[in-house]
């Protein structure tokens, strides 16, 4: 380990880092819950509801998130509060190799996800024709080759370097020994983030502008022409395409923030402080690996329907058992007396 001591931080920050541990936690518990019911239903509709490329490319980031947010509960916070540290320490090269594989690996992930998705949403506005090809397993398997390549580039990058723990103001943090290695490879990921944002960015923005065009030119026609059920679906059809609009603002101000933050601390501010960055780099995990189980749950009918269902499904099933242990027990009074 190498030790470098920095003044102490003021109380509010230490306060505002125990409180946003507990907080983050409690999210990655509750969405965790939520994930692996969305995993459940992905898996067992695999063939029919969920046959599409969209739901495909979710199953693997799902996976991907909640393996990110264990990473960085496992070999993040837990050696940086100095927990378990006769485990830690000793082992501090090997678990840094691990810790920076997936995290950069699970990043890349996430970002090539963002950007697939928003490019298969330009293919359903703009191309509807090609769109429908990329249900074909040629197309389905080379997106999910490229959406993994990412990680895979990462283990070889990172696994083979040597890491260490470093103090300081307290906190104790992964990094890398060769720093040689080190402002390439930032900068390398620097490169990555620039790439994802554009993709997502400009494939949302080509898609809202393209779909709202062509909404007013059916709303127009159909205003005359479309019989009262059909302008129902019509209707139907804009709230849908309202609530992905909603979800492609989301996903695009989350990539914008991850982006910003990823400049400003890899690139602009190289020497910034391990515990000040970990503070803000794990608020942002977090949300990042957790986000998309509540916009499959809020944006997503037909997870949403199913998702009730099992629930409702649940409670019908609690109630039940407890109406006929009751009655067990009545049962049990009466042949006492």
């Amino acid at each position: 380990m190498n030790n470098v001591v920095y003044d102490s931080f003021s109380e509010w920050f230490l306060i505002a880092e125990t409180a946003s541990l507990t907080v983050l936690f409690a999210i990655t518990v509750i969405s965790f819950a939520v994930y692996f019911v969305e995993i459940q239903i992905l898996f067992t509709s695999r063939n029919s509801t969920f046959k599409g490329p969209f739901y495909r490319l979710m199953f693997i980031g799902i996976l991907v998130d909640m393996i990110s947010a264990v990473n960085l509960f496992a070999l993040q916070i837990l050696p940086a509060r100095q927990w378990l540290a006769l485990f830690y320490f000793p082992n501090e090269s090997w678990l840094g190799a691990i810790f920076y594989a997936i995290s950069y690996g699970g990043r890349c992930v996430q970002g090539a996800t963002a950007s697939i998705l928003s490019f298969c949403r330009v293919c359903a506005v703009c191309f509807p024709l090609f769109y429908q090809k990329l249900s074909y397993p040629k197309y389905t398997y080379t997106m999910q080759a490229i959406q993994l390549s990412g990680a895979v580039a990462s283990v070889f990058l990172l696994l083979p370097r040597e890491y260490k723990y470093v103090n300081e103001n307290g906190g104790y943090y992964s990094a890398f020994v060769n720093n040689e290695f080190r402002k390439p490879f930032f900068n390398f990921v620097a490169v990555l983030e620039i790439l994802f944002v554009l993709a997502i960015v400009v494939n949302n923005l080509v898609t809202y502008i393209t779909y709202r065009f062509k909404l007013k030119k059916k709303v127009l026609s159909r205003r005359t022409s479309v019989a009262g059920s059909k302008y129902l679906d019509s209707r139907e059809k804009q709230k849908k395409e309202s609530s992905l609009d909603k979800m492609t603002a989301i996903v695009c101000s989350l990539e914008l923030i991850y982006f910003a933050f990823v400049v400003y601390s890899l690139q602009i501010n190289q020497t910034m402080n391990k515990r000040v960055f970990y503070f803000l780099y794990n608020i942002l995990c977090v949300i990042y690996s957790t986000y998309s189980a509540w916009m499959l749950l809020l944006f997503s009918r037909p997870i949403t329907v199913q998702f009730k269902q099992r629930f409702l499904r649940l409670s019908s099933k609690r109630s039940t058992r407890s109406i006929s242990i009751s009655v067990q027990g009545g049962s049990r009074e009466n042949n006492n007396k």
